[in-house]
């Protein structure tokens, strides 16, 4: 953006500015408040517990269920109580175990790897929303700050505005009310600039939130950004988004899981077996025995059958369910995406408007009004018009600026990747130049 030094230097030769206006260095990184967000977040710190604790299931469900083992006091009259090894006739111990049928926990392990899967991409799919709420409030810091900047320019230039206006009301060329408009405009600015400070601070806030700090953690400037034209086509950019937005992958783990999830619910129809071994312990001979049990469960018994069968029912419409809920986000992200591409390309196209024809013709108009004001050829009004208009048009500039960087944040949400590495990847596996 043109300074307003330009201006000082051209119309009030006299009062030129040497310094005092001097862009300060950043000492606040995008790429460190990231790496804070990620590392100190609480939200994704939670969510990364969530993801673990799901891959714990996949060893719950793979494991037979605990044996029973247990002991029978046969034939042992009421007054042995409260020793009932006294006076018993026998005594029997045993070891009871289920055994699935085959498969089926081998199914019911695929579908907890998958949910673990699906967590895993619903964190990705966090970071990167939290990512895009960061850099969007980075930007947004960025815009009071430049706010701030055109402020402390413009009562610069104000005061020299009240000077100039005494100048000519002295001189008998100028009156009394220009010299109380150009006061106005200066506590104008004054009473802008205490709402300005005041949004840098709930801003402040709301960044130091994301990384975890002190909400009164001072956070330092930020350097001027120069944007960068993104000149990708949304063919292109749809086929990385369906590659790598975590939403997708989530999805497509969801159907993996729902359809494991229906193969384990049609192993169920094949019966589990029960196998027990008992000692029995025969207190009035030596002819102690052993003895076995062996016993299936009948799943198909036509008073529990319908819960088999309701079972796969429902496994097999939550398949159907995911694979059309797959369908739909991937229009909402083409949907999405074809919006973020359209307010990228008008929104570089309003800041090449700012920047290289309103800024430019409204400091030219500035200092012709302020030049024809000093030897009485227009009104002071004019000049507070043309100083307006700059004024409105630098504002105007910064924000279609921090709107276009925020709408860079949002493609790289929608993608699921950042710009660095779709460049990266358009350039290499489309052979972009």
């Amino acid at each position: 953006m043109i300074s307003l030094k330009k201006i000082f230097a051209v119309i009030i030769p006299a009062f030129m500015i040497t310094g005092g206006l001097a862009q300060e260095e950043s000492n606040l990184s995008l790429d460190r408040l990231v790496a804070e967000l990620l590392n100190n977040n609480p939200r994704l710190q939670a969510s990364r517990h969530k993801t673990a604790a799901a891959r714990t299931v996949v060893k719950q469900v793979t494991a037979w269920e605990a044996p029973q083992i247990g002991v029978e006091f046969f034939q042992t009259p009421i007054q042995s109580f409260p020793n009932p090894l006294k006076d018993n006739m026998e005594t029997d111990y045993f070891v009871q175990q289920m055994f699935p049928f085959p498969g089926k926990l081998s199914a019911m392990s695929q579908a907890a790897r998958f949910a673990a899967e699906m967590r895993d991409q619903d964190y990705s799919a966090l970071e990167r929303k939290m990512i895009e709420q960061l850099k969007s409030a980075y930007y947004e810091l960025y815009l009071v700050q430049q706010k701030i900047r055109i402020n402390a320019e413009n009562k610069e230039l104000v005061k020299k505005f009240i000077e100039i206006a005494l100048k000519q009301y002295e001189g008998g060329m100028g009156i009394q009310a220009d010299v109380l408009r150009a006061q106005t405009e200066f506590s104008s600015l004054l009473s802008e600039e205490i709402n300005l400070h005041q949004e840098q601070s709930s801003v402040t806030a709301m960044i130091n939130t994301f990384i975890n700090h002190p909400v009164n953690n001072p956070l330092g400037t930020i350097k001027v950004i120069q944007p960068d034209s993104l000149r990708w086509s949304f063919e292109k950019l749809q086929i990385l988004a369906l590659q790598n937005r975590p939403e997708l992958k989530g999805m497509n783990f969801n159907i993996a899981m729902t359809n494991a999830e229906l193969s384990a619910a049609q192993r169920e129809y094949y019966p589990d077996l029960m196998a027990r071994a008992m000692y029995k312990d025969m207190t009035d001979t030596k002819n102690d025995f052993w003895s076995v049990m062996v016993g299936i469960n009948i799943p198909l018994a036509f008073w529990s059958g319908g819960k088999y069968t309701a079972k796969v029912e429902e496994n097999r419409l939550k398949a159907m369910e995911s694979e059309n809920e797959l369908a739909d986000m991937k229009n909402m992200v083409s949907y999405e995406l074809q919006n973020t591409v359209i307010n990228l390309q008008t929104g570089y196209q309003s800041i090449k408007l700012y920047r290289d024809i309103r800024i430019p013709q409204a400091e030219q108009t500035l200092q012709s009004t302020v030049s024809a004001y000093q030897t009485g050829k227009t009104e002071f009004l004019m000049v507070i018009d043309s100083y307006r208009m700059l004024l409105m048009a630098n504002l105007d500039y910064q924000m279609s600026l921090m709107k276009y960087l925020v709408d860079q944040a949002q493609l790289e949400q929608v993608i699921g990747i950042n710009i660095a590495d779709i460049a990266s990847k358009i350039q290499y596996d489309f052979k972009e130049k």
